[in-house]
């Protein structure tokens, strides 16, 4: 019996996810998408069986990178929702494959499949309904000694760059007549090879030699991962031990390490470090106390910080708040990006517009209000230094124009605030880290990464993973970020290659059309 050639797709693409620990199959993603475009060009007359295939291989890709979603403790049958219709949108650029396959012809029509998917990817990531799990690009995201023209492309660049890889090589597996044993093909896959590695490595060679030593002013960060299941999480009445025990860890180790400690001008928490608004509890004298001892910063995420300009509406923020040794005064970042149905339901306010009598308040209190700035918060250190500190809370690492919108807006670093223990203790802790480490690199930037459950660390302007809590997630770690004033051409202009893919792809479709309806005239005279 022989393996449908989507099943073998979704296999290899499922495969191919940064999410075994230790393991390395990104390479399967070079050539995971061929079988799938033999079996549409097998298909290309029949809709129904060509397009469920192509689902099936997404669904079955799916298992594989997002599978870990079923892990979340609570409600079960919204999860189930998301992972299909995650599915569903990942299977969009076939559908549009399909008609314009059948209007120009499938070998022609398969060079503009690269463009179609890149295109698709970035206008999924502007609506509110995403997930950002699926991008095509984090299947390379293990492999930053080949990324790093991300600093000019974005992450579009890998998802163009990807699937290019696989036209290529469909097309020397049909040029050599479907034979993998044919000597022609070998050599063209040398070549394919040869050219598809061989630029990006280029370029990641100027880049480990331009970037590989920044001689800027350092600060020293101590970040404090925790270990809350998220069980222990949702159950308000453990809300005060979680602070009292990160507060007790962190005053220990300023107490217990004084050489060390003596240098620390920031301390980072997790997002969940504050699972409760300070406005209910005297924290903020507690906290602002503990900086004093410290002389030191902190950052950590807090929940239910209300907004002061708007008082009608009761709707909290989820943000990043940071202490300060030198003033009484905090800063915020609110998060601009809230997860789909657990933070805030998408296009709330549309569907209460069109639905008069939709069931949940626009203001409904169970959910959070979305930040709209991505400003960098002012870091000052024990020698009375100045920097700005671009705050990434979570769910917003998915979403690298926040990223790209901090360092236009002057930040030296990143700090990546998590909480990753909603999933169970499973491999997607290395895509998460993965993810975060793109994000250092598209706009070369070190990053101080502090989760729950999750990797805790610090990441460089290459991608490198400086400090890392793979084994020992409740240990502080101390590292040093560089601060710089670098902003990447992606992070100056991070839609244009998309954008640039949009005009060549219309332009392409345009002129295949005229030329098309031009030799139909010319046959009716």
């Amino acid at each position: 019996m022989k393996i449908p050639l989507w099943l073998i797709s979704g296999i290899l693409y499922g495969l191919s996810w940064p999410i075994f620990e230790g393991l390395n199959l990104s390479f399967l993603a070079w050539f995971a998408f061929v079988p799938l475009f033999i079996y549409i060009d097998k298909n290309q007359t029949e809709f129904f069986k060509s397009m469920l295939g192509c689902y099936a291989a997404m669904f079955i890709f799916g298992c594989f990178s997002a599978g870990w979603l079923f892990n979340f403790p609570q409600a079960k049958w919204q999860v189930a929702i998301i992972f299909f219709l995650e599915e569903l949108w990942f299977f969009i650029p076939f559908l549009v494959f399909y008609p314009i396959q059948r209007k120009l012809g499938f070998d022609k029509s398969l060079w503009l499949f690269p463009f179609i998917s890149m295109i698709w990817e970035w206008m999924y990531l502007s609506l509110e309904f995403t997930m950002g799990t699926h991008l095509s690009a984090y299947s390379q995201s293990n492999n930053i000694w080949l990324i790093q023209f991300v600093d000019i492309t974005g992450m579009w660049g890998i998802s163009f760059w990807l699937l290019l890889f696989n036209v290529l090589i469909f097309k020397a597996y049909k040029a050599g007549n479907y034979q993998l044993k044919s000597s022609f093909f070998y050599k063209r896959i040398a070549i394919i090879t040869l050219f598809m590695l061989g630029i990006p490595l280029l370029y990641s060679g100027f880049s480990y030699f331009k970037y590989k030593d920044s001689k800027t002013d350092a600060i020293q960060v101590a970040i404090v991962p925790t270990n809350y299941s998220a069980r222990f999480l949702n159950n308000t009445n453990n809300s005060f031990r979680l602070v009292e025990e990160t507060l007790h860890r962190t005053d220990a180790f300023f107490y217990n390490n004084p050489e060390k400690s003596k240098n620390i001008d920031l301390y980072i928490w997790p997002e969940t470090g504050l699972p409760f608004t300070m406005q209910q509890s005297n924290l903020q004298k507690l906290l602002q106390e503990a900086v004093t001892d410290w002389k030191a910063n902190l950052l950590t995420g807090v929940k239910g910080v209300s907004d002061s300009i708007n008082i009608d509406d009761k709707r909290n923020y989820v943000s990043g708040v940071l202490f300060s040794n030198s003033s009484n005064q905090l800063e915020y970042h609110h998060k601009t990006q809230l997860t789909p149905g657990q933070e805030a339901i998408p296009y709330h306010s549309f569907l209460h517009k069109i639905i008069p009598n939709f069931p949940i308040e626009e203001n409904d209190i169970r959910y959070f209000k979305k930040g709209e700035s991505s400003t960098p918060l002012l870091l000052k250190t024990k020698k009375n230094k100045e920097f700005n500190i671009g705050i990434s809370l979570c769910f917003e690492q998915w979403y690298p124009n926040h990223w790209a919108k901090l360092s236009k807006n002057g930040a030296n670093f990143y700090a990546h605030l998590a909480a990753e223990g909603w999933y169970g203790q499973v491999g997607f802790m290395t895509f998460m880290n993965n993810v975060t480490r793109m994000r250092s690199i598209e706009n070369r930037k070190f990053t101080a990464r502090a989760a729950n459950i999750g990797k805790s660390g610090s990441i460089d302007l290459l991608g490198n993973i400086i400090k890392n809590s793979s084994k020992k997630r409740l240990q502080i770690i101390t590292t040093t970020l560089k601060p710089n004033q670098i902003v990447t051409f992606y992070a100056k202009n991070p839609n244009w290659f998309p954008i640039w893919g949009l005009i060549v792809f219309t332009v392409f479709i345009l002129f295949q059309l005229y030329q098309n309806t031009f030799q139909k005239s010319l046959k009716v005279l």
